[in-house]
């Protein structure tokens, strides 16, 4: 059963990164920083990234402990064994999994949803090519590694916070530029070796039922933080999808509103991370609204598009300090408080 519009739209949202290293005060501020739409936070180090999570327990493959936060991947073929690896025996970080407990320890009667990022099997299998896994075997082991871990953590969510409806979220840093000719995958290759499998185990696995809840509505989605092929993307069967905001979104118009006309979100990236920014939202809400324009332009309801839009950074957070993070948050949450009170304001004026 799909939510209602007006449940999640126009909610603030992030992508996962926050900045610190203790599990208490990434959590803390994750929960802080966006009450509605909370994401389970990823640490600023590496033992506790998305990608350290993914291939926790995998014989052969480490995370540099001392490297970025976002994690370097080394391969050791002498003990890489996967024709006897079960991903199912894996379990993730101790870091990763302290924050998974002191997230779903806190109360969550004031979430309307919960957003959970995963790595993308794309990105993983990019990664383990990068690292010196066979070209065969990093698709085959990328789609086994990201299916149990999104499935595995969306159940502990499920237990965790029961009733409140889940946003599973592969992150996919890796699909920036994949309409290049030099990319490694053709377009079947993305679909059917390594996305639309994660995509069919979660639908089909925990987040198939209400998970003790009539009505409860879970999606699937898929953030990019670039330019990417989102009528492939959306192709896979997500109900979600997470892009910078940017008029250059309507080269993709028919996907978002085959997406949108089918129920699903558009989370907005509408506060850049690469740049400097003020204290005041205005040149940005200009931005998602030309965004909106553009799309509207080529034939996407624009009343449809905002009830089924909610805004973000347009990528982690991890790599500023508290301070610069907090101003992001204050400045999607300011849009958001605008992209509501617009809507709403055009529903009552229409008569809806």
């Amino acid at each position: 059963m799909e939510p209602r519009a007006g449940e999640l739209f126009g909610l603030a949202t992030s992508v996962g990164p926050v900045p610190g290293t203790d599990p208490v005060a990434v959590v803390d501020f994750a929960l802080r920083a966006h009450e509605r739409f909370p994401t389970v936070p990823v640490p600023a180090r590496p033992d506790g990234s998305l990608l350290a999570q993914v291939v926790a327990g995998v014989p052969g493959l480490q995370v540099d402990p001392d490297g970025p936060p976002g994690g370097v991947l080394s391969f050791d073929p002498a003990t890489f064994d996967p024709a006897t690896f079960d991903p199912g025996s894996c379990s993730s970080t101790p870091t990763a999994e302290r924050i998974l407990e002191e997230f779903l320890s806190a109360p969550s009667a004031s979430a309307a949803a919960v957003r959970v990022p995963v790595l993308g099997p794309v990105t993983t299998a990019i990664t383990l090519r990068t690292a010196g896994v066979d070209a065969r075997e990093s698709v085959s082991l990328a789609r086994r590694l990201v299916s149990h871990r999104a499935v595995a953590t969306a159940r502990r969510v499920a237990a965790g916070w029961p009733g409140v409806p889940q946003v599973v979220v592969l992150s996919e840093p890796g699909l920036v530029g994949c309409l290049h000719p030099t990319f490694p995958f053709s377009r079947d290759q993305l679909r059917s070796g390594l996305l639309d499998p994660v995509v069919d185990a979660l639908d089909s696995g925990p987040l198939a039922t209400t998970a003790g809840g009539a009505g409860i509505a879970h999606r699937i989605g898929i953030h990019v933080p670039g330019r990417t092929d989102w009528a492939t993307l959306v192709g896979s069967g997500v109900s979600f999808v997470s892009l910078p905001a940017d008029p250059t979104a309507a080269d993709w118009s028919d996907a978002l509103g085959r997406l949108i006309a089918a129920g699903g979100l558009v989370a907005w990236g509408a506060v850049p991370v690469d740049r400097p920014l003020g204290t005041r939202s205005d040149s940005l809400w200009q931005r998602l609204t030309g965004t909106f324009a553009a799309l509207a332009a080529e034939g996407v309801d624009p009343m449809e598009l905002r009830l089924h839009s909610l805004v973000s950074a347009a990528d982690g957070l991890g790599h500023f300090d508290a301070v610069g993070a907090g101003r992001i948050v204050d400045l999607c949450t300011d849009l958001s408080s605008r992209l509501r009170r617009q809507s709403m304001a055009a529903r009552l004026s229409l008569g809806a």
